[in-house]
């Protein structure tokens, strides 16, 4: 079967929502995993693909811009874009969450909906403000991540981590929303299971480079870098969860 005759089967994108890149990069996940997405193969082209999946050229090339940084397309100049022919291993690298609604907490998917909505655009603040010390507290964070015994102490790594950019906002209202959103996270033990089981190494890796892109752009003062990769990471987050449902 070739790619541009599996496209049509692709369109799980909800009616009810605008084709946002998450939606399309969410999509085309599933594709890969259903196997009407073959690795090596060619992708069709930007104007192809929002034509099949109904939506623009924009979101399209936003969700091919996360799968590429992630390893899922590489771009050959004059060729066009490609699967990589190991994109199925990608999906033992991803951090994917199974969530489920709650009656007295937000949804983790409605938590990351609504980071997305000011979080990218905080950055600017982040890197106008923070210090030299914050910096480096945050590497010593993205260190526990990488070495984090359990899923539960990954978790709490990564909230710290996140913890840490707000503050370095030196804005209270933004820091208590940083708190807010973890204490509903613990509530719900993170939505996990076997929180006392060891956290993948694949998954930890791959959380480590992503992360540690984000405080790369923060150290060199670099807000519209980190603008897009927090975006870009917010994106895939919400594009994960339940994907397989």
């Amino acid at each position: 079967m070739t790619m541009t005759a599996a496209l049509p089967q692709l369109t799980a994108i909800s009616t009810n929502d605008r084709a946002t890149p998450s939606l399309v990069y969410r999509s085309l996940l599933r594709s890969i995993k259903d196997g009407l997405m073959v690795p090596g193969a060619k992708l069709p082209n930007e104007r192809e693909l929002a034509q099949q999946l109904n939506t623009s050229r924009t979101a399209v090339r936003s969700a091919l811009a996360m799968m590429e940084r992630q390893g899922l397309v590489r771009r050959r100049v004059g060729s066009g874009t490609f699967l990589t022919d190991d994109a199925h291993d990608v999906f033992g690298r991803m951090d994917q969450t199974n969530a489920a609604s709650h009656e007295a907490v937000p949804s983790f998917a409605e938590i990351v909906e609504g980071r997305l909505l000011f979080e990218p655009a905080m950055m600017h603040l982040v890197v106008s403000r923070v210090q030299e010390h914050e910096i480096v507290e945050m590497r010593r964070i993205l260190e526990m991540i990488l070495g984090a015994p359990t899923w539960e102490d990954f978790k709490e790594s990564i909230y710290a981590l996140h913890r840490q950019m707000f503050a370095s906002t030196k804005n209270k209202f933004l820091e208590q929303i940083m708190a807010s959103i973890l204490d509903d996270r613990r509530a719900v033990l993170f939505d996990g299971h076997d929180t006392d089981k060891p956290a993948p190494s694949p998954v930890k890796q791959q959380s480590y480079k992503d992360l540690k892109s984000i405080v790369d752009a923060i150290a060199d003062r670099n807000g519209k870098r980190a603008e897009e990769l927090v975006s870009n990471h917010l994106m895939r987050t919400l594009a994960t969860i339940n994907i397989w449902q």
